[in-house]
């Protein structure tokens, strides 16, 4: 039994057609006109809408510990919400694991997951400054089956530079992709150590606690390194235009730097942190003043980053409450059934940008640097038949009783948005169409690269 939508606006990699697309075991097995469906064909006409690969959010915390806290979605809540968003696959992160070697934290991650998630998934594998790590490691990762590493400049899982360099060097040697989180650990403890002192605790300083010259001299200093020897590094959730710019420049001179940036620092910037429910849009790195973000926004419609990611992270209100400090506060937000709608709104709706570029940004282009292309990313035959179809007329206001999050929240709550995903295909299986949720039980995969 196939599964045919006939009728749409179909997003291949290089083109836009009208037509009918065929997914059958899994797979899709015809794109064309007029397609005929066999006797036990489910047929959906989509005449009208928009017909997309499943989305890739290439950077989610699910069942992530902090201490004794954990994020309030775990694997079934925050992959529901991606289902109910026109995600079809999410990467997330394995951690290091005492008394376990590197591999065996990453084996027991994906077990964990398996078995628990809407989703397809795949997962980065972090590495901190006391971690012992060697080249067989990383071969290792890639042997298991994923081709991404995760490194700090910040945090307990903070490398420093020199160490960051070393790992680049080894990643290279096995076509590995380094992903790093880039604020300099110097300058935010330094700011945060001069707020504490004046007493200056309150979540309105949020922003000032981890400045962006932060992210700016990080990256600036893993650019150095990438140009001196030829190496690449991929920089994660990108928060400032002058970041941006930068990227822009050492990519115009060849510099093999490659970067994502999320919709919360497209949408919002840090006169949130005024409010009175300020708690609720505190992530690391945290939202930046309006000139910034509207230059991030010129970076972003100039093809400065590569993709986009939500780094969801999501904390209940309560979890959030619980402290009114800066230094205190959980970080981390949700955002993963979001991505689409906020992106679409910005860029197809806005008339900045056509289909054809911001399917690439969601799907192609992570599915490309990950490693899962082309099963995932595109709409071609033999890819998975992974779909989402939207519905460009469709208004929506959307607030916090909208989505799915087990945070019951998400910070674009009020935000007016036209064209919304109507209908999630995983792998030929319909998991949500016209508001509701249809897949009764977890059946995403590990997809390896």
């Amino acid at each position: 039994m196939g599964l045919l939508l006939t009728g749409g606006t179909i997003v291949l990699e290089d083109e836009v057609i009208i037509g009918d697309i065929k997914i059958e075991n899994e797979l899709i097995t015809e794109i064309g006109e007029k397609l005929v469906p066999l006797n036990n064909d489910t047929v959906i006409d989509v005449t009208g809408k928009q017909v997309l690969p499943g989305v890739i959010d290439a950077h989610v915390h699910y069942k992530m510990a902090l201490g004794k806290v954990y994020t309030v979605d775990n694997f079934e809540t925050g992959s529901r919400a991606a289902i109910c968003g026109g995600v079809t696959t999410v990467i997330d992160y394995a951690e290091p694991i005492e008394g376990l070697s590197l591999l065996e934290s990453l084996d027991y991650r994906v077990k964990e997951a398996k078995g628990h998630n809407f989703t397809d998934f795949s997962v980065h594998m972090t590495i901190s400054g006391n971690t012992p790590y060697n080249l067989d490691d990383i071969k290792k990762f890639r042997a298991y089956g994923i081709n991404s590493i995760k490194l700090y400049t910040t945090y307990d899982f903070i490398m420093n530079y020199d160490m960051i360099f070393d790992v680049l060097r080894k990643a290279k040697e096995v076509n590995m992709v380094v992903t790093i989180h880039s604020e300099d650990n110097k300058i935010v403890t330094d700011k945060i150590k001069e707020l504490l002192e004046h007493n200056k605790t309150g979540v309105e300083f949020h922003g000032v606690s981890r400045p962006s010259k932060a992210e700016y001299y990080a990256v600036e200093r893993i650019i150095d390194m990438c140009e001196q020897e030829d190496l690449s590094a991929h920089i994660v959730h990108v928060s400032s235009g002058l970041t941006g710019e930068l990227i822009s420049k050492a990519k115009a001179r060849g510099v093999k730097i490659s970067a994502e940036t999320c919709p919360h620092y497209l949408m919002l910037n840090d006169e949130v942190y005024k409010r009175t429910d300020a708690q609720l849009f505190v992530m690391q790195p945290p939202l930046r003043n309006e000139y910034e973000r509207l230059k991030l926004i010129d970076e972003f419609l100039k093809g400065t980053f590569d993709f986009v990611t939500t780094d969801h992270c999501a904390y209940s209100p309560h979890q959030k409450f619980i402290s009114n400090t800066f230094y205190e506060t959980n970080g981390g937000i949700p955002g993963t059934e979001t991505l689409l709608p906020i992106i679409y709104n910005q860029t197809v709706s806005a008339g900045k940008m056509d289909l054809l570029n911001m399917s690439k940004l969601l799907s192609t282009n992570p599915a490309k640097k990950f490693g899962l292309y082309p099963k995932k990313g595109v709409l071609k035959v033999g890819s998975y038949g992974d779909v989402v179809v939207v519905d460009p007329d469709l208004e929506v206001v959307l607030s916090n009783d909208k989505v799915h999050t087990a945070a019951d929240y998400t910070t674009f709550d009020g935000i007016k948005l036209k064209g919304y995903p109507i209908m999630t295909i995983l792998r030929g299986m319909i998991a949500y169409r016209d508001g509701k949720f249809l897949m009764g039980d977890p059946k995403g995969n590990f997809i390896t690269c």
